[in-house]
């Protein structure tokens, strides 16, 4: 399959990106919403795909699951070590589904920022609306 183009990958269906495009999204968004954004991602990743730098100059490190099922507590411990790895501030982790009740409560001990599949498309389609009369 081509590559898609950043106009494509701003009107898909997040449920029908690949990884690698639903990474590549999250990039676009993010870097509108004014961050300078790095990708990171690949093998040796340490569960980061997005390093997010503010205008603060405090890194947030964001791992991005285009999932179907749940994402669980796993991915949340794995992000804490990445986040020290690369010396981020912060933790995000996005996805397209939700999380189980064992991610939400390690999340909110560990301060991961976690960010559901409803909440995404509420913030995109904001975000597209505003990119169209904009």
């Amino acid at each position: 399959m081509d590559k898609r183009t950043d106009a494509q990958l701003i009107t898909a269906d997040i449920h029908k990106l690949s990884g690698t495009d639903f990474e590549r999204l999250m990039e676009i968004y993010y870097k509108d919403q004014g961050y300078t954004v790095e990708r990171v991602g690949g093998s040796g990743d340490s569960e980061v795909d997005l390093i997010l730098r503010g205008k603060e100059g405090y890194k947030i490190a964001v791992q991005c699951k285009r999932w179907k099922q749940n994402v669980g507590n796993d991915t949340v411990l794995r992000l804490k070590a990445g986040k020290q790895v690369h010396g981020c501030y912060d933790a995000w982790i996005v996805t397209t589904s939700n999380f189980t009740k064992d991610a939400r409560r390690d999340a909110e001990r560990l301060n991961i920022q976690l960010i559901n599949g409803i909440a995404l498309e509420n913030k995109l389609n904001a975000w597209r609306k505003k990119k169209r009369i904009g």
